[in-house]
């Protein structure tokens, strides 16, 4: 096996073992990967969500085996989800990032500490109390920026559990609606940037495919096994982390 190849089916291995037991990571990951070996932002966040159909399933199928699955809240979550995604892949087709970027990071990162706060004050019963979740709002901002290189799931999985859902259903449910949305934005892309362009990196996302695929029922194993509060901790965690280097550019380029 080619060692390229076999490098990038670790990197999807990786990516949807983080994404499938936390609800978020793929997107961020594997973009972030075909971004530094010399990608264009579009092209690799285009090649991506052309992988997140066919994982995002098997995801979601196993997310649904385990159980971990709210199927009304779900289903609230597509129709917003798909408008979202149409504008955010028209715009990151279009336009440069240098001002979305950051001001996504610094949401994403306000998020992480709101979510490592809940944990720490999480009840045990009711984890983090009444829910008060508005899908359609949270669905909308998921898709306008997941577009960006994969905000699909820090946005959708940390609204969810911040407003109160079960961790593991939230992470069920995020991961059970973004096949859908991945596949209207992959349509979107093609549209702007031509088939042509998508076909040139097609080895390096079947690798990548390939390797999430593996990893998708273990991360739904993993999902149904690990506490709430464990799984909200480490959400936030992961957020702020990958976040904050932007943050502190963003810092000090105002300052």
């Amino acid at each position: 096996m080619d060692m390229a190849f076999a490098l990038y089916v670790v990197v999807g291995f990786a990516a949807q073992l983080i994404d499938g037991a936390i609800g978020m990571g793929y997107g961020i990951i594997a973009t972030s990967v075909l971004v530094a070996s010399g990608l264009p932002p579009a092209v690799a966040s285009a090649a991506v969500h052309v992988t997140k159909i066919p994982t995002g399933i098997a995801s979601g199928l196993s997310h649904w085996k385990f159980g971990n699955v709210d199927w009304p809240l779900c289903r609230r979550l597509i129709l917003p989800g798909i408008a979202g995604g149409i504008v955010g892949a028209s715009v990151i087709a279009l336009l440069p990032l240098p001002i979305i970027r950051p001001l996504a990071a610094l949401y994403l990162g306000i998020m992480g500490l709101v979510v490592i706060l809940r944990a720490l004050r999480w009840n045990g019963r009711d984890g983090f109390g009444p829910r008060r979740s508005r899908p359609g709002l949270i669905g909308l901002l998921g898709g306008l920026f997941d577009s960006f290189g994969g905000g699909w799931g820090p946005i959708v999985t940390t609204s969810l559990i911040v407003q109160g859902n079960e961790p593991r259903k939230a992470v069920g449910s995020a991961n059970s609606a973004e096949p859908i949305i991945a596949a209207v934005q992959a349509a979107v892309f093609t549209v702007w940037l031509g088939t042509a362009t998508l076909t040139t990196i097609g080895g390096t996302a079947l690798a990548i495919m390939a390797g999430a695929l593996i990893a998708a029922p273990v991360a739904a194993f993993l999902v149904n096994k690990l506490p709430g509060r464990l799984i909200a901790g480490a959400v936030g965690v992961t957020l702020v982390a990958i976040n904050i280097p932007t943050i502190i550019s963003l810092i000090g380029r105002l300052l």
